[in-house]
């Protein structure tokens, strides 16, 4: 990762086409989850249920009801949780064929098979456009807003999540920290650059906060850091790994979670962004 002079973000360099990353987003990626109602165990259906209906309530803090297109919708699991309500015309854009057939198939959603950047998209259409853990991974950031931009009516919202810069565990982990997750994530931007970047795209910046689930993020960060330990600490990184991940392990880093959401420190935060009139 390199960091440009002019704007302060981070972005990948050399970048591998996407012929070559597409290589990276296998069946174990989270992209490819299955339907919640096709999750056989009720608790573990219960468990995954969690992070869409977060998602769903913050949505519907700004927006209760319209049309949203969801940006790297993968196998669809927040389009699920808001088909569920009945009050969303609803749409996804995912470049990954399979997965965007699974979805089409499963919930009769209509998805664009490829990137935002190639998508035609209709101009002021959405209400809300949502990029969960997506805006990371574009090639383009700044045409990419630019064609949010575009689809959104006038006052409506652009909602998207990333890798927390100023998270503490970015500050811990250092390049171990699972926000670089190279070579998939293409960009990591800091607060400031995220924000001067929007409003050059013509959007207000109406709020931002840690609500997503952080456990399992900070999770992938101990693991990348264990990669480097010596081949004699191996039985200690199986031990940690197994007890951080133990019902134990996950109820003794609950409060810590809470405190680093509460002060908007962890791993990721998300962001909503309303689009300003061109008159003013």
């Amino acid at each position: 990762m390199v960091r440009c002079n002019y704007c302060g973000a981070f972005y990948q360099w050399p970048r591998l086409s996407w012929d070559e990353l597409k290589n990276y987003y296998t069946e174990t990626y989270d992209s490819y989850a299955s339907a919640l109602q096709d999750e056989p165990r009720l608790i573990r259906r219960l468990v995954r249920r969690v992070y869409p209906f977060k998602m769903r309530q913050f949505v519907e803090q700004f927006c209760k009801s319209g049309r949203l297109l969801d940006v790297g919708c993968g196998s669809g699991i927040f389009l699920e949780e808001m088909q569920r309500t009945g009050k969303w015309d609803l749409q996804g854009i995912e470049p990954t064929v399979e997965v965007a057939s699974y979805v089409r198939r499963r919930f009769g959603i209509p998805v664009i098979e490829q990137t935002l950047e190639k998508a035609d998209l209709p101009p002021s259409y959405f209400d809300v456009v949502t990029l969960w853990n997506v805006f990371e991974h574009v090639e383009l950031p700044l045409l990419t807003l630019q064609k949010i931009y575009c689809t959104l009516k006038p006052d409506r919202y652009l909602i998207l999540s990333v890798p927390n810069y100023e998270s503490l565990s970015r500050h811990f982990f250092g390049k171990y920290w699972c926000g670089w997750d190279l070579p998939r994530h293409l960009f990591v931007i800091p607060r400031a650059t995220l924000i001067w970047m929007l409003e050059q795209a013509g959007f207000r910046t109406i709020t931002s906060r840690c609500f997503l689930i952080s456990y399992a993020v900070f999770g992938h960060s101990l693991e990348f850091w264990q990669q480097d330990w010596p081949e004699s600490a191996k039985p200690l990184t199986s031990l940690l790994r197994r007890l951080y991940y133990s019902p134990i392990g996950r109820l003794g880093s609950y409060p810590f979670q809470v405190l680093t959401e509460h002060f908007g420190l962890s791993s990721v935060k998300t962001w909503v962004f309303q689009k300003v009139r061109q008159e003013e």
